[in-house]
């Protein structure tokens, strides 16, 4: 642990968590120790690796404010002990794999006009496979409306945890960030209309679980029919769905025509 702090106050809190990530955990701290920005405090939440990770976070030591390597229950019980060592205003939830999109990418998030009553900050981001290609981008597009937010790309006032509470961590629940944000009021949130990071695909989550929790969330808020939570399970579990009711349509009308 790094008992040096730039500021007892600092604007942001920037938190990683990682767990034998050490191939990409660089990506993530060079993109935050870049910034033009440098009114942040930076947390690193490691669950107890043992392949060399701990190497890359003591290489940059100095850069850290605070950092812990400990065994935990699970992404939510790391980013809420990140939480709890947090000193800053403002929360940034940047995960190991993960990066902020360029060098001036928080400097123009606190350059922005930011209304008062704002409290959750969200913008744009890019995609990318690590494992792949890193540098080929896919760009994704904030939608508050349809629940397409990525934590990564959001900025929000640390004080909502006091009246909204803490993730919740459970072992197979992998959405808690995302139920945390769509149980906030709407007033709250304020769009960045520019890419806030760059995420790698092949976390956890990124699968289909996950999007298949989100989506009985947005049942339950009401966000999409019951017809659409049918059809898009379907889609996970028979790819291109679409394509097989096209042929089994085309099936059924050939044997029709031929009646």
């Amino acid at each position: 642990m790094n008992p040096s702090f730039k500021s007892k106050n600092p604007k942001l809190s920037i938190i990683t968590i990682v767990l034998n990530n050490k191939l990409f955990l660089e990506q993530t701290i060079l993109s935050v120790i870049n910034q033009d920005f440098n009114d942040y405090e930076f947390i690193i939440i490691d669950g107890g690796s043992t392949d060399g990770t701990l190497d890359v976070i003591k290489k940059y030591e100095s850069h850290v404010t605070n950092w812990v390597s400990e065994k935990d229950s699970g992404i939510y019980n790391a980013i809420n002990k990140g939480l709890s060592l947090a000193r800053g205003e403002w929360v940034n939830i940047l995960n190991s794999g993960d990066r902020l999109h360029a060098s001036d990418t928080l400097a123009k998030v606190f350059k922005s006009e930011i209304p008062e009553e704002k409290a959750v900050l969200y913008g744009n981001w890019f995609l990318c496979s690590l494992v792949k290609n890193p540098d080929e981008l896919t760009p994704g597009f904030a939608n508050y409306s349809k629940g397409e937010l990525l934590h990564q790309s959001m900025i929000y006032k640390k004080k909502l945890h006091e009246t909204y509470g803490m993730y919740i961590d459970t072992k197979k629940l992998i959405i808690s960030d995302y139920i945390f944000f769509l149980t906030l009021p709407p007033k709250l949130f304020h769009y960045l209309d520019f890419p806030v990071s760059i995420n790698d695909v092949t976390g956890v989550s990124s699968g289909y679980w996950s999007y298949r929790q989100k989506l009985a969330f947005d049942y339950i808020l009401g966000k999409i029919s019951l017809a659409f939570l049918f059809y898009e399970n379907l889609r996970i579990f028979i790819p291109r769905i679409d394509l097989y009711i096209f042929k089994r349509l085309k099936k059924i009308f050939s044997k029709l025509l031929r009646n």
